[in-house]
């Protein structure tokens, strides 16, 4: 079911619900006053009867009778009966069948002035009236004729006005949620119209206040982050395939050129020595890329893992990749921290071996390694002295397949720092590189210690 048609029907049932809830109560209080009103006037010809009747001695004549004839206040089916004090009828303007039953209600007077009763149709009450020191019980009973037309053209009138606002409320609840889901259309729309050619797009934002804006806003963060993923993979794609190129360029034409020229083994061990020497960078360059692409497709296992035990193979590692080379190492812990992270310890051994490479590669100097756990954290600093990083590629220091231009004369592809950075993320950690032309560059890796 749409949204507009959900909001429509719940608002409706909720307008109507208010509606119906209104008009009964409406009807409900009406009813009340209608009763009230009319056990008034019957009080009122109670009091009357008493006082014509009782108090002026015509009980037993037609005078009350020949007084009703010309009253035109006069109540449908209008009842009086009056009882004396030993409950014995004394009068009535009607032939009385209920005589039993009107005695019944003389005991409940007992503690109360008045007694209100219902008797079929008839609504009734009855008074205790006091004359000369005797006691009487007078009866007045009738049918609110008058009354009961006012609550039926009252009932009528509710119902026009409830079916004439149900559908009022349908039309309102109709127009109400399409003008509040008409911002969310929009942006549907702009939505529809962004293409992988054209994530430069954005979708209006408007107020930047409510809800709808805040969807909106978060749409075109994520189009931020869309562009900048394809734009990184179209570099990506651009770098990769012209590293990878140039080795099997140059593989083709050194097999092509053996195969026409080469006449005598000696050249055929040449030409294949510089073919392995290629294969050779395709395939690590190849490996680079399984590696970043194993990182990045979260189907990684986290355990307990040892940072120390890690970073000390990845310096064994480098230390057989470059001989003689120092790399002292200093640990900074208290006595109840511990160098404990959740992880995986071959891709953090990794991470840490990138890092101590790329010093090692662009340092002949000593690189200086230090592990410190402090405050639920846990750093490790590989400093070097060698060529730096100029201003410009900082920026782009982690992106995949990326290279500073003055270290274009030494191998490599650019893959080891996004490698490393993917490995830190996973960890929930943070890389952080300064460096200064010419001075050395100084990475850190911060961890959160497993408690």
């Amino acid at each position: 079911m749409l949204i507009r048609n959900r909001l429509t029907i719940i608002f409706t049932l909720l307008a109507t619900a208010i509606q119906v809830t209104l008009s009964l109560l409406v009807w409900y209080f009406y009813s009340l006053y209608r009763q009230e009103e009319f056990y008034s006037r019957l009080e009122s010809k109670a009091r009357v009867a008493g006082r014509v009747l009782i108090s002026r001695r015509h009980l037993h004549d037609d005078f009350f009778k020949n007084m009703v004839r010309t009253d035109l206040l006069t109540i449908v089916e209008e009842q009086i009966s009056i009882y004396d004090h030993q409950h014995n009828l004394v009068f009535t303007n009607r032939t009385l069948k209920e005589s039993d039953y009107y005695k019944e209600k003389i005991p409940l007077l007992a503690t109360e002035s008045m007694f209100e009763f219902k008797s079929g149709h008839l609504e009734s009450i009855v008074v205790r009236y006091k004359d000369r020191g005797q006691l009487f019980y007078i009866f007045a009973s009738g049918y609110d004729r008058i009354g009961f037309a006012k609550l039926g053209t009252l009932q009528q009138i509710l119902l026009l006005a409830n079916l004439l606002g149900f559908a009022l409320i349908v039309l309102a609840g109709w127009y109400f949620s399409g003008g509040v889901l008409k911002p969310i259309a929009d942006i549907v729309d702009e939505v529809e119209q962004i293409t992988a050619m054209d994530l430069h797009k954005r979708v209006n934002e408007g107020n930047r206040r409510d809800e709808i804006a805040q969807l909106a806003m978060t749409f075109n963060q994520m189009l931020f982050r869309l562009e900048d993923a394809f734009v990184s993979q179209r570099s990506f794609v651009s770098h990769a395939s012209h590293e990878l190129r140039t080795p099997l360029t140059n593989i083709l034409g050194t097999l092509e050129t053996s195969l026409r020229y080469d006449q005598n083994p000696a050249d055929w061990c040449e030409s294949m020595e510089v073919s392995v020497e290629e294969l050779k960078k395709v395939i690590t360059l190849t490996n680079g890329l399984l590696g970043l692409a194993k990182v990045t497709d979260g189907t990684v296992a986290l355990t307990s893992v040892q940072v120390d035990d890690c970073l000390l193979t990845a310096i064994g590692q480098v230390q057989a990749k470059y001989p003689g080379r120092n790399l002292p190492l200093r640990f900074m812990t208290s006595e109840d921290e511990s160098f404990t992270v959740k992880g995986n310890a071959t891709l953090l051994t990794t991470a840490f071996l990138n890092v101590l490479d790329n010093a090692c590669k662009y340092s002949t100097e000593a690189v200086s390694v230090e592990l410190i756990a402090k405050k639920e954290q846990i750093t490790v600093t590989v400093a070097d002295q060698g060529r730096g990083i100029t201003e410009a590629d900082a920026a782009h220091i982690l992106d995949p397949l990326y290279r500073g231009k003055n270290v274009e004369d030494v191998p490599g592809y650019g893959i080891g720092l996004a490698v490393t950075q993917k490995v830190i993320d996973l960890h929930q950690g943070i890389i952080q590189i300064t460096s200064n032309v010419n001075k050395g560059t100084s990475v850190t890796i911060s961890l959160p210690s497993q408690a």
